[in-house]
């Protein structure tokens, strides 16, 4: 059973979301959370396998998250309405991302690629990799 957390200050995109996993992915075990802040914790106590994580948020954004998390055992799937920080996010770093509103068809690719890479370490590394190149959007 995959367990799934999506991070999102847009309560409408979780439910979309959450919706989507429950109807196509099936026997998932989903928290979510509208808080970056609070979701902090919850990455610590909760241990997804993936996190659903958008980038635009008002407490912290997606990038400013991910910097505070002891924890970075997960994959990790960007979800953004802002295309052109998904495509710069994901050459600079190699990572994940899927456009808002989530497609049923794009959604199903992305969890497929995400199997594919497991926990070997991906994120880790990229996260080192941001560090460097999007200073701009850490504060």
């Amino acid at each position: 059973m995959l367990k799934f957390l999506i991070v999102d200050d847009e309560l409408d995109a979780i439910e979309a979301l959450e919706w989507k996993l429950n109807r196509y992915v099936g026997n998932v075990i989903i928290a979510k959370c509208n808080s970056p802040i609070e979701a902090i914790d919850l990455v610590e106590s909760f241990k997804p396998d993936i996190l659903f994580l958008d980038i635009h948020m008002p407490e912290l954004n997606g990038f400013e998250f991910l910097m505070k998390l002891s924890n970075l055992k997960f994959n990790l799937i960007f979800t953004t309405a802002y295309d052109e920080m998904a495509i710069r996010v994901s050459k600079l770093a190699n990572l994940l991302y899927i456009l808002k509103p989530v497609d049923k068809d794009d959604l199903l690719d992305i969890l497929e690629i995400a199997k594919e890479r497991g926990q070997k370490g991906y994120l880790e590394n990229s996260i080192e990799i941001l560090k460097k190149h999007l200073t701009d959007y850490v504060k």
